[in-house]
């Protein structure tokens, strides 16, 4: 049996206005983008589910990060932490959650025979009353056809339930870099006493995104290994680059799950490690 898969849109959401951008947050959980309920009801986005965020008129290359997505209690568009000093009050972005298909479904997706729908919508932030649902435009894709709908049905939903979620599995927040090694990866690349990756729950050489909410604006992939010599956090090589000493890191790792599943968070502010 084929052990391949595919990554594909899962779901699109264009257009996005941001409403409340927090560089320094207090919260528990001081990364990610915060969505109103019904814009994640709307795009059937899960919490904690992984996405592309792209900042719209953006004035370089470097204007997109991987980031996690938080429900929110109101219709705030917040984005925290490293995203915060991508996207200010009043910023439009677009946000792409991914899925993987098996040999199976890859094929019978381009055969145009795929049962599931991908989601694709849009706001019209220039004509339109901020983030106004009401005339936001959803399309179903599937079976090589382009469906518009006014919301996604439960059937649909159902459907979509075989389709993988890419998922927050572990955080580390409220880090601080202690050592930067520039000649190269000579003895770590995300470097991290023990006892910091028990209590995130990571495993040596799991991969992981590194986000730098003191001066932001990328994610860096990298991978995670035990400070076997001393009890430092550090990072080295190519990685030394997203950040130096002193600043402000969180470290996360995602998994690809059709389950529901909430993630093991650490944020060091709130529950230092002595």
């Amino acid at each position: 049996m084929s052990t391949s898969s595919y990554t594909v849109k899962r779901s699109c959401l264009h257009n996005i206005r941001v409403t409340s951008s927090v560089r320094d947050s207090t919260a528990d959980i001081p990364e990610g983008i915060i969505l109103p309920p019904a814009m994640m009801a709307m795009m059937d986005f899960a919490p904690y589910e992984q996405v592309v965020l792209t900042k719209v008129g953006g004035d370089n290359w470097m204007n997109r990060m991987s980031t996690f997505i938080l429900p929110g209690d109101n219709e705030e568009v917040e984005v925290r932490g490293s995203v915060a000093h991508l996207l200010e009050v009043g910023d439009v972005c677009c946000l792409i959650a991914r899925t993987t298909l098996n040999q199976e479904q890859y094929e019978s997706h381009i055969a145009g025979r795929f049962e599931p729908a991908l989601i694709d919508a849009r706001f019209y932030p220039e004509t339109e009353v901020l983030n106004d649902y009401s005339k936001a435009k959803i399309v179903l894709e599937n079976r090589h056809q382009h469906r518009q709908v006014d919301s996604v049905s439960d059937d649909v939903l159902a459907r979509r339930l075989e389709l993988p979620r890419i998922l927050l599995s572990n955080l580390l927040a409220g880090l601080e870099i202690q050592e930067v090694e520039r000649r190269g990866c000579i003895e770590m690349s995300a470097e991290l006493p023990i006892d910091y990756m028990r209590r995130a729950g990571f495993c040596s050489n799991q991969s992981i995104l590194v986000y730098n909410a003191s001066r932001g604006a990328a994610s860096a992939e990298s991978y995670v290994v035990p400070s076997l010599t001393k009890k430092t956090v550090g990072i080295s090589g190519a990685l030394s680059a997203v950040a130096d000493v002193g600043d402000r890191v969180s470290e996360a790792a995602f998994i690809g799950t059709t389950d529901q599943r909430k993630p093991t968070i650490c944020n060091l502010l709130k529950e230092p490690i002595l």
